[in-house]
């Protein structure tokens, strides 16, 4: 086998360890800048380039980059003399056309003179001989640069750059993945604020119009019976049997509240029977149709997963009984042995459209259920359109030692 041969070989297995290490770090990727560092890292190290940096536009039509990660032996002295070059609006620098212009820009000689290469000079010195700057862009709009140096003149052949193109793209796409997810758990740290604020609001009016009401009440009745006590008058068996009888109303509406929080059955019926008990209650108080099916394999669930996964079903059956106008709703649950628990609320009602729901105030109760899903390693697919019911299906991982049924 010739050299070139080998050394063919050589860059294929040097490639092909680059494109898995940036791989692992975008799919294990949870911070925004420790993915930018890891891309950096891996391509000083395992790809063999002398430094490596991100940047980003400082803002939209400023003309300035923000240094968001670096990795090289070169020092730092290098690295602020390339970033204060590509904020220098009288020079302009390679890093900063790729970042505003979204088109790489490649040196392939720095011994040549360059306009675009104002500390060239401080690269000789560290030996670099090259360079490509590579957007960073989403929808073909740019928001940063991804540059690196190397060692020799003509480092970034076709292929190279070709590569380095695609890992500019992946590297992008981690981005804004990242930022997605971001911006979803701030929308569900929102949604999960607003609903524990309509929770609390609904419990104050409760305790205030219900049992706050009845208390009031059986107070003045009592101050009635004991200013008869205090004149030695006999109490009348009616007042007492009103007292009672409100005393009673505040208990009820105590307990009302009580399972509204957190449904007390739970702690001795298993999920399963929780349901079905849960639904054949409602359906005698709204006069309605709820049918439920359930096949009869054990199961185990962690106490907070069962808690999760009733609220989350009553949620869900809420709001078919509320919103969906149906005459018929369906709740079925299924097991998948050593693997999931599926629990689904379908009705024929009017529907709606999901993604228009979602994005309004009135989406509430269906985020929730999704919230409540994914913080127990579950999931919730809610599908719906108008005129064509909704199915509302929750899928959690069971517990991983056998246990029985709870």
């Amino acid at each position: 086998m010739d050299q070139d041969c080998l050394q063919a070989l050589y860059r294929l297995s040097h490639t092909q360890a680059l494109l898995a290490l940036c791989n692992r770090s975008l799919a294990r990727a949870l911070d925004e800048r420790a993915l930018l560092q890891a891309f950096c890292t891996h391509l000083v190290e395992a790809g063999g380039y002398c430094f490596a940096w991100v940047g980003y536009a400082a803002h939209r039509g400023c003309g300035r980059v923000r240094l968001m990660a670096q990795a090289g032996p070169p020092d730092a002295a290098f690295a602020a003399e390339v970033f204060a070059a590509c904020n220098a609006r009288d020079c302009p620098s390679a890093c900063r056309v790729a970042c505003m212009g979204g088109q790489p820009v490649l040196l392939r000689d720095l011994s040549r003179p360059c306009d675009l290469a104002p500390w060239a000079d401080a690269a000789r010195r560290h030996g670099l001989r090259s360079m490509i700057a590579l957007p960073l862009q989403v929808n073909g709009r740019p928001f940063g640069t991804f540059s690196l140096f190397a060692d020799t003149p003509d480092a970034f052949d076709g292929q190279a750059v070709a590569l380095l193109a695609e890992l500019a793209e992946d590297l992008a796409l981690g981005i804004q993945t990242l930022r997605a997810r971001a911006a979803q758990a701030q929308e569900v740290c929102r949604l999960r604020i607003d609903a524990e604020r309509e929770a609390r609001g609904r419990l104050a009016a409760s305790l205030h119009d219900g049992v706050g009401q009845t208390l009031q009440a059986l107070t003045l009745g009592l101050k009635q019976a004991r200013e008869l006590a205090r004149h030695q008058d006999p109490v009348p068996v009616e007042l007492l049997d009103q007292l009672v009888a409100e005393a009673g109303d505040a208990l009820r509406q105590v307990r009302a509240v009580t399972c509204e929080l957190r449904p007390p059955f739970l702690d001795r019926v298993p999920l399963r029977e929780a349901i079905r008990l849960y639904c054949s209650d409602i359906a005698q108080r709204a006069g309605g149709s709820i049918r439920f099916q359930a096949d009869e394999s054990p199961f185990a669930l962690e106490d907070h997963v069962k808690e999760q996964c009733f609220l989350a079903f009553r949620e869900a059956l809420s709001n078919a009984l509320r919103h969906a106008g149906a005459s018929r709703i369906v709740v079925v649950l299924r097991v998948r042995p050593q693997d999931r628990l599926i629990l689904a609320v379908l009705d024929d009602g009017v529907g709606f459209d999901t993604r228009q729901t979602f994005e309004r105030p009135s989406g509430l109760g269906l985020s929730m259920i999704r919230e409540r899903a994914q913080g127990v390693l579950g999931r919730a697919r809610i599908r719906s359109a108008p005129g064509r019911g909704t199915q509302v299906r929750i899928s959690v991982p069971l517990s991983r030692e056998p246990a029985p049924c709870p």
